[in-house]
């Protein structure tokens, strides 16, 4: 570099090791389009059916106006993003700054966004990663992983993908993708120090494997009711339904109607994501042996290794055992959390966020058992301070920007342009659009987010039209899973882009085939399968809608 030169590296720069360097320039023709992205949004918002103001008590300001300033900060937010057009921390400042100047949300309300709970569970569950990695455990796993697969390229995307599913049935999917990250980091590292695959398949296989990551949690996070928050805000939201008398849905049937379209959605992923999205060769690592032999001649497990699984492990059992499980319609296992919190307050009273914060306290505390550094620990603040702080705010935004459509009106509005399709479709292409739109609205809400006031719309839309509450509640439930493009869309997605191995455009590439996917999958096993299981009458269904 000549003296005087800016030192700017290229956008989406690749090292030798195969990950990928974050962008920090600045591009003024990229943010001009991101504002006129936002205008749009900020225009089409009118058209949105918004309460009338004589609709609205007297005195209440009309809520349309406030609904389609918060589109212009979504539009304009998710394009810097996408576009890359500055860098990603600055991009998701921006709620925080424009939403109380253009008289949205205060900043009180949106720093609760910035500090939600989850992004703790992040936190800590970095420092138990990079603990991992310290001591080389995560290596040691990398390789065993190879050993049971073999050294091929898609086999060991399916492999992890299918890993990350059968997790996160049991476990937070979001403390899977934080606990396979590592693994997943260091077999990258070591293939691309193999120099078999091209700069740009290497690429691809240091994607592909992140998003087998991701993807394969979030889809695990279907297959069980604890496996993700929607699943549980269903039963929040079903539950007067079953004291008026509808039949209840047990953890057991949850399990049987929808293990199978994970296991089966998860294998399809990894087909899509090695295949076409992020395409990889077929054949066998030609220096595979060495993974092989590495595998084999692996030391003893050191002080620091057992060590640190035992936290790992502690953290696993802790993050499955802390909520409460419901088998039955009165049969209930209580979780750790139940016996510790005030009476009266539910288990999420004390979140994974906390237990995460536990451990990453636990390993800046315990020693490392090395000999030669007797003082060193599992983790310290060097090593900690990592972290990719600008990845916990660009999820921080989209909690916050989420967290303002209830009180704008913005998701009421949403719904209300479901309400006439309710009783005008046919039940299939019904349950399809909803799919649709509820899976492309959680690519920039949280699904939480959208499962929260989705549900009780749809619910009663269903009442109204004399309809099952399942047959559109499911959907929606399943359906805000069903979102892979952004890092912004799901916390797995957020915590792979942490590894700076995937670039958005890559991750939006493979997420948007499996979006479509997802919904043509879910389909036929919702009309097929889970709904009859759960005791619809889909005769009487199809009678109705005649």
């Amino acid at each position: 570099m000549a003296v005087g030169e800016p030192n700017v590296s290229q956008p989406n720069e690749s090292h030798s090791d195969g990950t990928v360097a974050p962008t920090e320039q600045v591009h003024g023709g990229r943010i001009m389009l991101a504002v006129g992205i936002g205008l749009i949004c900020w225009w089409l918002g009118h058209y949105l059916p918004f309460p009338s103001p004589s609709d609205l008590p007297v005195g209440q300001e009309p809520i349309g106006p406030a609904a389609c300033r918060l589109l212009f900060c979504v539009g304009l937010t998710t394009s810097s993003w996408l576009l890359a057009a500055m860098p990603i921390a600055a991009a998701s400042l921006i709620p925080l700054a424009l939403l109380p100047m253009l008289g949205v949300r205060s900043t009180a309300d949106l720093t609760t966004g910035y500090g939600h709970p989850i992004l703790w569970l992040f936190g800590g569950g970095f420092v138990l990663a990079q603990a991992v990695a310290r001591c080389g455990l995560h290596r040691r796993m990398a390789l065993k992983i190879v050993s049971a697969l073999g050294p091929y390229p898609r086999r060991l995307v399916l492999g992890f993908c299918l890993s990350a599913t059968i997790a996160s049935m049991w476990i937070s999917n979001t403390a899977v993708a934080l606990l396979l990250l590592p693994i997943g980091s260091v077999l990258v590292r070591r293939t691309a120090e193999l120099g078999e695959l091209s700069p740009k398949l290497q690429s691809n296989f240091g994607a592909a494997i992140m998003c087998g990551i991701a993807f394969g949690a979030t889809i695990g996070g279907m297959g069980s009711p604890i496996g993700t928050a929607p699943n549980a805000l269903f039963f929040t939201s079903y539950e007067p339904l079953v004291d008026a008398g509808a039949k209840p849905v047990s953890f057991l049937l949850w399990l049987l109607a929808f293990a199978p379209f994970s296991i089966l959605l998860s294998f399809l992923a990894s087909q899509v994501i090695a295949r076409m999205a992020l395409w990889l060769p077929k054949k066998r690592f030609e220096r595979g042996d060495e993974l092989l032999a590495e595998a084999r001649s692996l030391p003893r497990w050191s002080t620091a290794e057992k060590r640190t699984a035992m936290l790992f492990g502690s953290a696993v059992l802790l993050w499955m055992t802390r909520g409460n499980l419901q088998l039955g319609e009165d049969s209930v296992i209580y979780g750790w959390a139940h016996y510790l919190v005030p009476s009266g307050e539910r288990d999420r009273f004390l979140a994974d966020g906390s237990v995460a914060v536990l451990i990453a306290i636990l390993a800046f505390l315990i020693p490392s058992g090395t000999s030669e550094r007797p003082k060193q620990r599992l983790c310290d603040w060097e090593t900690a301070r990592q972290m990719p702080f600008d990845l916990l705010l660009l999820l921080g935004a989209g909690i916050a920007m989420a967290q303002a459509f209830g009180p704008t009106g913005l998701s009421a509005a949403f719904g209300e342009l479901l309400r006439p399709m309710i009783g005008s479709m046919h039940p299939v292409l019904l349950i399809l659009t909803i799919i649709i739109a509820v899976s492309l609205l959680s690519e920039i809400a949280s699904n939480t987010a959208v499962a929260t006031l989705a549900l009780p719309i749809v619910r009663e839309g269903a009442i109204a039209a004399n309809m099952d509450p399942l047959v559109l509640m499911m959907p929606v439930v399943i359906g805000a899973s069903c979102s892979f493009m952004l890092p912004i869309s799901t916390p797995p997605n957020t915590i792979v882009f942490a590894s700076r191995q995937i670039r958005f455009g890559q991750m939006a590439r493979a997420g948007v085939g499996l979006n479509l996917l997802s919904a043509l999958v879910l389909l036929p096993v919702l009309w097929f399968w889970a709904l009859p299981l759960l005791g619809v009458d889909m005769n009487a269904l199809i009678q109705g809608s005649k």
